[in-house]
């Protein structure tokens, strides 16, 4: 999977935004009801809390830590819950950081998952790979949260898992045995319209 730089910078312009006052996320009320959240429409920028819940040869993690991220979400249909979701998240704390980008499908009402792979740095023989091994990874996310924001229904807060299984060497050199996993809380922090909430999401849950 492609890294896209040009997203991080755009989420991180989207957190810069101003409160919009006396509308938006912290005077809509919260919805309830497990129809309601299997409607919400996912969409917007979420802050994620995560828990590394496993890390072997991963290089700059350990089990147990906790890691904060940005995931951004794009539904692909006109309004309302939609079968496929753009997800583009941050992993990791650089600037500008690292950013992936994967298509979710709906698999039940509330409920999505979807794979990709990034190219991550290798050392071989004493020589640096900035590509030198392929890490495939899935991304499940389910909606536990959801409020009235501008006559619609959307997603406010999120449940997710990430797990990478193994890493696929791509240079000359033996692969050591590599993976990681991490769950994840998360918070919308900005609305399709624009509306931000300053609060931090105090959840744990997935990153890696």
């Amino acid at each position: 999977m492609h890294r896209w730089a040009a997203g991080g910078l755009a989420v991180a312009a989207l957190l810069a935004a101003p409160a919009a006052s006396g509308a938006g996320l912290l005077a809509a009320p919260r919805a309830s009801g497990a129809g309601l959240l299997a409607s919400a429409r996912l969409q917007g920028v979420f802050v994620m809390s995560g828990l590394i819940t496993d890390a072997l040869n991963t290089g700059g993690e350990h089990r147990g830590e906790v890691v904060r991220r940005t995931w951004t979400f794009i539904s692909r249909c006109p309004a309302g819950a939609c079968s496929t979701v753009e997800l583009t998240r941050t992993r990791n704390r650089t600037l500008p950081p690292l950013v992936d980008q994967l298509v979710l499908r709906q698999r039940s009402p509330g409920f999505y998952s979807g794979t990709a792979t990034f190219l991550a740095p290798m050392v071989c023989a004493g020589q640096r790979y900035a590509k030198g091994e392929a890490v495939p990874f899935s991304i499940t996310v389910r909606v536990t949260a959801a409020r009235t924001i501008g006559g619609q229904v959307l997603a406010t807060g999120l449940r997710a898992f990430y797990r990478n299984p193994k890493r696929i060497g791509l240079t000359k050199c033996v692969t050591v045995p590599a993976h990681d996993a991490a769950r994840y809380t998360g918070r919308l922090v900005v609305s399709p319209g624009g509306a931000t909430r300053s609060e931090r999401s105090t959840q744990s849950s997935t990153a890696s």
